[in-house]
């Protein structure tokens, strides 16, 4: 085998690695830059607060008009100095918004999940049931309005009208 076979052998092992290498890059980049903003949640159901290593929740979105409900072809325009979420206004996908918030494709903005790490989960079942606790949910949102929640943290409840999920128990 020639000297030229041999370069030519190792850089097609090398280069799909570097490729996968970059990608992984950008995607970390992207990843790392946005602005976090922090949302009031509330378990999603009590009976199902764990699934598996995710915590499940449904978000508290602070909407003026009670009947607009962020579906399918909408998106949240957040209001607020981040990290403060102050108000959010649910409008059509195309709508020019400073700071949107979007979907992924296949993904609801009513409800979320959140990795953690299971030597957490019992504290965290148990912060989550606690009445006199909210829990707060930090997302990291990117310019072009897609989110990741980044993790969760509790704060008393404030006083003041009860939510639905409240009210029902």
């Amino acid at each position: 085998m020639s000297a030229r076979q041999d370069r030519l052998r190792t850089a097609a092992l090398v280069l799909p690695l570097l490729g996968l290498a970059a990608a992984w890059a950008v995607s970390h980049q992207r990843g790392e830059r946005g602005t976090d903003w922090e949302v009031p949640v509330e378990g999603y159901d009590p009976r199902d607060l764990l699934r598996g290593h995710y915590l499940v929740f449904q978000y508290d979105w602070p909407i003026e008009d009670e009947d607009a409900v962020p579906g399918p072809g909408m998106m949240l325009c957040l209001d607020g100095d981040a990290p403060t979420l102050t108000s959010a206004e649910v409008v059509p996908l195309q709508t020019r918004c400073p700071r949107p918030l979007r979907a992924a494709p296949g993904d609801t903005l009513l409800a979320g999940r959140l990795y953690i790490p299971q030597e957490r989960a019992a504290a965290l079942e148990r912060q989550l049931a606690d009445p006199a606790l909210r829990g707060i949910v930090t997302l990291r949102v990117r310019e072009d309005g897609r989110y990741t929640p980044m993790g969760i943290r509790f704060e008393p409840r404030p006083a003041g009208p009860q939510t639905e999920t409240e009210a029902e128990e």
